[in-house]
């Protein structure tokens, strides 16, 4: 019987990969026209630059108590407010207002979007009204200076809303490092 010498599967299959190879290989054409804007749209204007930020702030917390019948005192939670004078109640109204908690020193930030939730149970909460922002915690998370650093430092920011909502956003809000970035800030 003769034999029939048949190409392997292999050798053709890796032959035409070559010969693609060497094809796509070829000099570069002129560039295409421009494609049709995508889902999100052309892009916008560039912003107003009117977000209003504080600087590091050093805050004290006071003991939320209540008195009970028996007479004595229970502490229920830890409070502060910050001043925020240029929190009107018209940005209220359509300003998004955050507040980050820097809890390294300044040296080597570690920052926290609040509100702020902790696996340990550990939380702080924010309430924003006019000229004010308050802070609410089960533990007293002020600042505190220990061989020369402070540590728990606040910020607040408070991004006026000029402009009606996109589909996506720019930056993710609750990251810090995200937001400095976007916004030029300065430490």
């Amino acid at each position: 019987m003769k034999r029939h010498h048949f190409i392997s599967p292999l050798a053709l299959l890796s032959g035409l990969f070559f010969v693609m190879f060497m094809i796509s290989c070829g000099k570069e054409g002129a560039a295409g026209p421009e494609g049709p804007a995508g889902p999100v749209g052309p892009k916008g204007d560039a912003g107003s630059g009117s977000v209003i930020y504080s600087a590091w702030l050093d805050v004290s917390f006071k003991a939320d108590t209540i008195h009970l019948a028996n007479g004595t005192i229970d502490t229920v939670g830890f409070y502060t407010t910050i001043d925020a004078p240029k929190l009107t109640l018209a940005l209220l109204s359509k300003a998004d207002v955050k507040v980050y908690v820097n809890t390294n020193d300044a040296s080597d930030p570690e920052i926290y979007p609040l509100p702020y939730n902790a696996i340990s149970g550990l939380y702080i909460s924010v309430m924003a009204y006019t000229q004010k922002i308050q802070l609410y915690s089960n533990a007293d998370v002020g600042t505190v200076s220990a061989n020369g650093k402070k540590y728990q430092q606040y910020r607040y920011m408070i991004v006026p809303g000029d402009v009606t909502a996109r589909s996506a956003s720019p930056v993710n809000w609750s990251d810090y490092a995200a937001v400095q970035v976007y916004l030029g800030l300065k430490d």
